[in-house]
């Protein structure tokens, strides 16, 4: 399966990142020597000592361990609900923000649970960070099914758009993975609104009826960190929609947002490997979700 091997990968690159020192980090006389300390300083900007961003390779092997099988399972949920792509033959799937394709893994597990019965899927990741995940991209590429057509793109989403409607590239499913709450800390609000308002310009006049957009991020409001407006934002900007909220109950807080109607279960879908235990990787799902369906 791609994410087993993806995972092993970058735990194997951050393994001997560890044993042989962080002497030439980005972050200077700031850094932790530990990257998961760095992470937690991008996630929450009001704890770094100094504004950190996401450039340091290193830093995304990490997160590659610590999140990946939490956040595929979060996509496998969603996914599940999306019956009219269950059967298409040929999946095009655009993943704005990619980060480490954790949507392309949720689709690749889905293919071989046989609850998906694409043959070939188009999948383009769009993502600005390119020397962030470069590496793990590649990796990607190597470990694909041969039936995967997988590009990356690293540049502005809303450049990226006005190519693909120029050459009549219309995928079947838009992912937001973990997308508006980081834009929210790191994207000054104009710039976020003229974003949404480019997205759903391009979801009214290209995109076909029967094709959904899937956004999966934190369950918060921009005031507590997260950015759950933006998704209604987006959604009241498409013309002809029907949706659905959904979110997870959160085994790691006392209290979570009941954002429209809570799954059953919050289990992984697939359990993290023994060998990833020292990352403290995320043992349950707890994300906000909402999926819009086009339609007539």
């Amino acid at each position: 399966m791609l994410i087993d091997q993806i995972v092993k990968y970058c735990d194997d690159k951050y393994r001997d990142h560890t044993q042989n020192g962080c002497d030439n980090c980005s972050y200077e006389i700031y850094c932790p020597k530990r990257c998961d300390i760095c992470l937690h300083y991008i996630h929450t900007p009001t704890a770094a000592p100094a504004p950190r961003k996401y450039d340091c390779p290193y830093m995304a092997y990490n997160y590659v361990c610590k999140y990946s099988y939490k956040y595929m399972s979060e996509l496998v949920y969603a996914f599940e609900q999306l019956r009219d792509l269950q059967n298409k033959k040929h999946l095009k799937v655009m993943s704005i923000g990619c980060g480490p394709s954790t949507d392309l893994f949720a689709l690749d597990f889905l293919r071989e649970d046989e609850i998906y019965g694409f043959n070939t899927i188009e999948f383009r990741g769009i993502d600005l960070a390119q020397n962030v995940w470069f590496d793990i991209h590649n990796q990607i590429k190597k470990y694909a099914p041969g039936q995967y057509d997988v590009k990356f793109y690293y540049k502005d989403v809303t450049e990226f758009i006005d190519v693909i409607a120029d050459v009549k590239w219309v995928p079947d499913l838009i992912v937001f993975q973990y997308v508006f709450s980081d834009m929210e800390k790191h994207c000054e609000k104009n710039r976020l609104n003229e974003f949404i308002s480019k997205i759903a310009q391009f979801i009214n006049n290209d995109m076909n009826y029967n094709t959904y957009i899937v956004i999966n991020d934190i369950n918060l409001s921009t005031q507590m960190g997260g950015g759950r407006e933006h998704f209604d934002k987006l959604l009241a900007q498409i013309v002809h929609a029907d949706f659905r909220r959904l979110h997870f109950n959160n085994s790691n807080k006392q209290n979570h947002y009941n954002y429209g109607d809570e799954y059953e279960d919050n289990s992984l879908i697939k359990d993290n490997p023994q060998f990833l235990c020292d990352y403290e990787p995320y043992t349950s799902c707890a994300s906000a979700q909402l999926i819009i369906k086009k339609v007539e």
